[in-house]
């Protein structure tokens, strides 16, 4: 098991939010991710246009996960709609 963190953008409209929040835990859930903490980043202006999308909504991950799973962790987040970006970092032990 290795530290990982997880920033994950999620679309505004049509409170996305609540709904992708749910459809990624379900995901960390399934794939045995134990969520070590998070943090709500809140709205933010996007750099660049996602989807036609110029905001979106930021929350953060630690998570402890096996390195295979991140394959089909990522499999499963590009499935959901409600994500407009996301991004895995290993952290330093």
């Amino acid at each position: 098991m290795r530290k990982y963190e997880l920033m994950v953008v999620f679309r505004t409209k049509e409170n996305k939010y609540v709904t992708g929040m749910e459809a990624v835990k379900k995901v960390l859930d399934k794939r045995s991710a134990k969520i070590e903490s998070e943090e709500d980043r809140g709205d933010r202006e996007l750099a660049y246009e996602v989807d036609n999308e110029q905001h979106g909504h930021y929350h953060l991950f630690n998570l402890d996960l096996d390195p295979e799973v991140i394959v089909k962790l990522e499999e499963d987040l590009k499935l959901t709609d409600e994500i407009l970006k996301y991004i895995f970092v290993r952290k330093e032990d």
